[in-house]
């Protein structure tokens, strides 16, 4: 008998998100080097600098949600604006990550959502700007939008470099594929 289908929509968006990111790193598997590191004038600029810009996300904001200390950047970087270039990592090595991030975000949302934290409200304080005020609930669709908006960013540098991504990769697709 097939599994039933999400229709918790936290379930559906942290499952779609981690499966469409893991998307584009298969797909990035057959690249040469230079292919994965080619400069283009969209987002991050580069499939790895952009793939390793999700995951590295996803890993902070785990840490936010929890409120547990901050744990060093995955990418090696001091903070979001350090010019340092970002720790290299091959495709192989950015799914080995991907996992280990989604699992850690999936189960910080459920924590959240077990015992009702997912309700409150924080502040967020970045550089000297004043504190801002979010829910947790928004944090955690932030995340995942953040994750859409960069899989389009790689769907178009992958169509650039002529490996077209045939699909919108989307949450209906994500189902069709029974939920891997």
């Amino acid at each position: 008998m097939a599994k039933a289908l999400s229709t918790d929509p936290y379930a559906i968006l942290l499952g779609h998100n981690r499966w469409g990111i893991a998307q584009i790193i298969e797909r990035c598997r057959g690249l040469s080097h230079a292919e994965f590191h080619k400069k283009f004038e969209i987002g991050p600029g580069t499939l790895h600098d952009t793939i390793g810009h999700m995951i590295v996300v996803m890993h902070r904001w785990a840490d936010e949600i929890a409120e547990r200390p901050m744990r060093p950047r995955l990418d090696g970087r001091a903070s979001y604006t350090d010019p340092a270039p970002a720790k290299q990592l091959t495709p192989v090595e950015f799914m080995a990550q991907l996992d280990e991030v989604a699992a850690d975000f999936a189960a910080v949302v459920a924590a959240v959502r077990a015992d009702g934290r997912i309700n409150s409200v924080r502040e967020l304080r970045i550089g000297d700007d004043p504190p801002q005020v979010f829910t947790v609930a928004a944090a955690i669709i932030h995340v995942t939008n953040h994750g859409m908006h960069h899989r389009g960013q790689c769907m178009n540098m992958l169509r650039h470099l002529g490996r077209p991504v045939n699909a919108d990769l989307d949450e209906l697709e994500w189902q069709f594929a029974r939920e891997p």
